[in-house]
């Protein structure tokens, strides 16, 4: 595989033949956070078979779980899963469920709870690492429906006040949720006027710009405090009669032949 961007195509492909075979894939949030993932593994900063060396190296804490399919793609580009269990998620007895568990390979926290807690969970990772002097950094990536949740914004607080400089905070910023657009379900106002007020680093970028997503992150690492990646991206992104859409759900046939239309080169 080539490019950033080649990466993140093909994965896409392999989110659609998910898709097909697993009717409870959230293709559309799955889509939208996939260049944010890309970014995070395409560079190394989290890898996939990282389970050991539990205070040097990095964490992903994806809060919204539900999107936990682009891990599994991402995953399966990288040679870490076959086809086969690709084509067998959410299945009885598959270790790659709709939301993420316990015993789920690649990720590090199980968020399959109400959004919002996976914040809390990597805020206080981050916390103990830096109370044990680990070298270790947290990136914590979540929806911006989960900021309508006062855990969320209570986890930002604690941040804040102990100048956790080692978690970074991407929100995928796709303006939907499960009960409508984001906006309309809860008023977010000034999101990054909110986190600066805070004393966080704050960049907003284009999250379907992978180098762009890239050049955010370095920044990030180098800041000093708290910071916050607010990536504006779309639902569906990358796929044809997905992009922009609700929809969460595609018929088999449709998947496929959405997956046999994609190019990647």
């Amino acid at each position: 595989m080539g490019s950033l961007s080649e990466l993140a195509c093909e994965a896409r492909r392999r989110l659609l033949i998910m898709a097909a075979y697993d009717p409870g894939i959230h293709i559309g949030s799955s889509l939208s956070v996939l260049d944010i993932l890309t970014a995070l593994y395409g560079t190394g900063r989290v890898k996939f078979n990282a389970h050991n060396g539990l205070s040097t190296r990095n964490y992903l804490v994806l809060s919204k779980g539900h999107a936990v399919h682009a891990i599994y793609a991402l995953a399966s580009v990288f040679g870490h899963l076959n086809s086969d269990e690709l084509r067998e998620t959410g299945s009885l007895g598959s270790r790659l469920q709709n939301h993420p568990e316990d015993d789920t390979p690649f990720v590090d926290v199980s968020n399959s709870g109400s959004l919002g807690l996976g914040i809390g969970m990597a805020v206080g990772l981050a916390l103990g690492l830096k109370l044990r002097g680990a070298a270790g950094r947290v990136y914590l990536v979540t929806g911006d429906g989960e900021l309508d949740e006062g855990v969320s914004w209570e986890s930002f607080a604690v941040a804040a006040s102990y100048g956790l400089s080692n978690v970074v905070t991407i929100v995928d910023q796709n303006g939907a949720q499960l009960d409508g657009p984001s906006d309309e379900v809860l008023k977010k106002g000034d999101l990054a006027g909110r986190f600066r007020a805070m004393g966080f680093f704050v960049q907003t970028v284009d999250g379907h710009d992978v180098d762009g997503l890239v050049e955010a992150l370095e920044a990030a690492e180098k800041a000093g405090t708290p910071s916050v990646i607010i990536a504006r991206t779309v639902r569906g992104k990358g796929v044809q009669g997905l992009e922009g859409s609700v929809r969460q759900r595609i018929p088999r046939d449709e998947a496929l032949e959405l997956a046999g239309k994609l190019s990647c080169r």
